[in-house]
């Protein structure tokens, strides 16, 4: 009965020791703290004896190699020489101060960074931009018909005349449309300002006639998911021009506010009279994101 008595205390011994075994890991200490699964305690060991924790090592393709890596897998890259770890998304360092990515393999940085040093990239450094391009080879230039006569205050358009080439050369990266009829549509994710430039030649059908040109921007201005096209009072400019045989040119700059979807189209009135009609010889048409 003794016997059996301490063989059922050992098995018991036994069973607790797995059980508190599987739940805590304690290396240096007998109480490994209650919120961790392994607590490493080196107070023990002497002054200069002191041991640290060493992380798996690989270079980054190593690292990359690793298949579906765990959210929160640790490991120290040998190219860089700092501690990585795998976000859910992606690999990120662990830094002193801030947070910063690994900018070596391909990922989308959300939020604002600031570089206070110098940025090279050997690639290409994107940021939002359209351009259209326009030159007339005729002797005129492109005949704009302007059928009323535009007061420089009214809401709209205010009988301006959308300036359509239906050709020239467009610029566009991945942020804007094809630059079709004379359009920049901005198709960025998020909306942000776009400083417009403009640069155009243009000679007039009528002798000292008055010109006033915009820009129109396209956009959901009630939020109700209707777009309606409006030239911008702040990008509105009179000039009275000279003698119909004389050219002209002057340029003109707008900061605007695109959403995703939005468009931005050149536009040209009359405040003189009605059917004061104009040739555009050339324009310069671009947009730059901020």
């Amino acid at each position: 009965m003794k016997t059996k008595s301490i063989k059922l205390g050992f098995v018991l011994i036994l069973f607790l020791s797995g059980n508190i075994a599987f739940s805590q890991v304690g290396i240096g200490t007998t109480t490994p703290n209650t919120s961790a699964i392994l607590d490493v305690d080196v107070t023990s060991l002497a002054a200069n004896g002191k041991k640290g924790f060493l992380p798996p090592r690989m270079t980054t393709t190593e690292r990359n190699d690793i298949a579906s890596p765990a959210t929160g897998l640790l490991i120290y890259n040998t190219d860089t020489n700092i501690l990585n770890y795998y976000t859910g998304s992606g690999w990120t360092v662990i830094a002193s101060t801030g947070s910063f990515v690994d900018l070596s393999t391909e990922q989308t940085v959300a939020g604002n960074k600031t570089f206070t040093g110098t940025l090279t990239a050997e690639g290409r450094l994107m940021i939002p931009m359209g351009e259209i391009s326009y030159y007339s080879s005729s002797e005129l230039g492109l005949l704009i018909d302007i059928t009323g006569q535009s007061t420089g205050t009214a809401l709209g358009t205010d009988n301006m005349i959308k300036i359509d080439t239906g050709s020239g050369t467009e610029f566009v990266n991945d942020n804007f449309g094809l630059g079709a009829n004379s359009t920049l549509t901005y198709q960025g994710a998020v909306g942000r300002y776009f400083h417009i430039a403009l640069s155009f030649s243009y000679r007039p059908v009528n002798d000292k006639d008055v010109f006033i040109f915009g820009v129109a921007r396209t956009t959901d201005r009630n939020n109700d998911g209707s777009r309606t096209t409006e030239v911008e009072d702040q990008s509105k400019l009179v000039i009275t021009t000279g003698v119909q045989a004389d050219y002209n040119s002057s340029a003109m700059h707008v900061l605007l506010w695109l959403d995703s979807d939005d468009s931005i189209d050149f536009y040209v009135g009359n405040m003189k009279t009605s059917g004061g009609d104009i040739y555009i010889k050339s324009f310069n048409f671009v947009a730059i994101g901020m």
